[in-house]
């Protein structure tokens, strides 16, 4: 049975009979603990929202420099941390005995060089599925390897999956920011449980700075807030729990892979449902989709309850994953995938005395389809910011004519045109097996050798139902456009467009490294290949699909 075929008898049997797979929300673990012997992992149900401050996150001091080069050390350890004044400790990893990680902050043109140190213990959080690749006995468990997420780096510091460390152990990276301001990231990108780690608590920002963007007059200081928006499932104990599900919703036990996981509780910078007081003037927010599998589909909301209709407040982005826009773009609701990023300016204006609640319409999976009762929880609302300060600072308000240079990259001059087809592997039940990238996994020998200096088109051809964030190593792109293809005729092998060409949205018209391909689209991009040469990798940021298959090697070769 192929994808859709599958999936549209599951729509036909919620249809028909809606509690055949899906039943009550509130029983969704039933049976759990007698099929694995595990404790339900039920989420604390008795917490209150928005009684916790935000956690601002705090920048990391470097060690020294030498020369021009600014050294880090970054220790990976387990620590505890509340994730919620009303609930115990949670055991979490982090860097540096922060989750999330602390801010790096560095300057373009000014190289930066990190110790990262493996101070983990050797037994993992989580139950490891050791069938899939990387994870394979006689692998360890613990084992751990960074990725700054964005950056221009040769291959010994990009953070290959395979090139991982193990406690006790460390490495050093050399990241020469040979590149614009940007809102980059760091999280552990280890071979097959780069789910677990990143869920545990691996992640953390990488804010490059320019000449350019010091000299733009952006609310800075306190007024700059970074976000990090994640989720998570806490058990009784409120203690982290990774349980992933079928497509159909339906659990799975312990240690074992699947395809989906959307935790039950929203957490922004490592707090559960905080609250922000703010000023009556402009913010600039640093927004990054951090989860494993959720994507954010984010509006601000002057509503002061969720049933009320929204009241929608404007915002700009002025900035995407690889820096800052040509022109802002004016925003009611923003959609970001995991591993994406946007650069928002918000102007609380005129709102004194309001509420403004972070909310979010994105389904789960995303982009979900019609059902009587829905496999996930939702994450509605996020975090509040409250209009309650009094204004502190006369600075100058920053101006959304950006007129930032951009210089478009020219398709007409594309040496080559590649095509990735995102397909889904199914076993004999219709359950997923994984999601491959033109039928082929991570370890079969690489396909594509991109040459440097030189400019390609990628294509991305979904044949799956979910939409799939497609992240690349080494580089920033530019979406060219997208567009609908006959997936009958691509069941046969031909890729036949159909529809018009859609341009990026404007939000979208910038640099990125991570871009959205929607179920039966094609996403094609513009990359020029600068930097090094060397191998590296492409892949789904779903982390639950990278994991398993849906990422491949490409190398980059000198140029003729």
């Amino acid at each position: 049975m192929s994808p859709r075929d599958r999936r549209d008898f599951l729509k036909l049997c919620v249809t028909s009979t809606p509690t055949l797979f899906l039943g009550d929300r509130a029983n969704a673990f039933e049976g759990f603990e007698a099929r694995t012997g595990q404790k339900s992992p039920r989420t604390p149900t008795s917490i209150d929202r928005y009684v916790d401050p935000l956690p601002i996150l705090k920048r990391l001091e470097p060690l020294r420099k030498h020369g021009r080069t600014v050294v880090y050390q970054v220790r990976m350890t387990e620590f505890k941390q509340r994730l919620h004044s009303q609930l115990p400790p949670t055991k979490v990893w982090g860097y540096e005995g922060m989750y999330p990680g602390p801010i790096i902050e560095a300057t373009s043109k000014i190289p930066v060089e990190i110790l990262w140190k493996n101070q983990l213990p050797q037994k993992h959080i989580f139950p490891i599925d050791t069938r899939i690749h990387g994870a394979m006995s006689p692998t360890p468990a613990v084992r751990t390897v960074p990725h700054l997420h964005g950056s221009r780096t040769k291959s010994e510091s990009d953070g290959l999956p395979e090139r991982w460390f193990t406690p006790g152990h460390s490495e050093i990276y050399h990241y020469p920011n040979e590149q614009q301001a940007a809102t980059l990231w760091y999280h552990d990108h280890a071979v097959g449980i780069t789910r677990l780690n990143v869920y545990a608590g691996l992640s953390g920002f990488y804010l490059l700075r320019d000449e350019q963007e010091l000299s733009m007059n952006l609310p800075s200081g306190k007024y700059e807030i970074p976000l990090v928006m994640q989720d998570r499932t806490l058990d009784a104990e409120a203690q982290l729990v990774y349980a992933p599900t079928n497509e159909d919703g339906k659990m799975l036990a312990p240690g074992t892979w699947g395809p989906e996981f959307f935790g039950e509780l929203p957490v922004v910078n490592g707090a559960i449902f905080p609250y922000l007081d703010v000023e009556p003037r402009q913010y600039r927010l640093r927004m990054l989709n951090g989860a494993n599998s959720r994507f954010f589909n984010l509006y601000l909301n002057l509503a002061t309850r969720p049933t009320d209709i929204p009241s929608l407040v404007t915002f700009h982005q002025i900035g995407t994953d690889g820096g800052l826009l040509a022109n802002s773009a004016t925003l009611k609701n923003l959609l970001l995938g995991p591993g994406e990023r946007a650069d928002l300016i918000v102007d609380f204006a005129g709102l004194d005395g309001k509420t403004v609640t972070l909310s979010n319409t994105a389904s789960v999976p995303y982009p979900g389809w019609a059902m009587l009762q829905t496999m996930h929880a939702p994450l509605n609302e996020l975090m509040q910011f409250r209009v309650s300060r009094a204004s502190s600072s006369t600075s100058k308000p920053f101006s959304l004519s950006l007129k930032s240079p951009l210089t478009r990259l020219d398709p007409a001059i594309a040496e080559i045109t590649r095509d990735f087809v995102l397909s889904e592997r199914l076993d004999t039940e219709g359950r997923s097996l994984g999601v491959r990238i033109n039928d082929k996994g991570y370890d079969d020998p690489i396909t594509e050798f991109p040459r440097l200096g030189s400019l390609e088109k990628w294509r991305f051809v979904n044949m799956t139902d979910d939409a799939h964030p497609m992240h690349l190593h080494l580089v920033q792109f530019q979406i060219l456009e997208r567009q609908g293809f006959d997936f009958g005729a691509m069941v046969q092998g031909r890729l036949e467009l159909v529809g018009v060409p859609r341009p990026p949205a404007a939000n979208e018209a910038g640099w990125k490294d991570t871009a959205i391909v929607s179920p039966r689209d094609v996403l094609t991009i513009l990359i020029r290949w600068d930097g090094y040469t060397g191998r590296y990798v492409h892949h789904c940021h779903m982390l639950e699909h990278e994991d398993n298959d849906l990422m491949r090697p490409f190398e980059v070769v000198a140029g003729k």
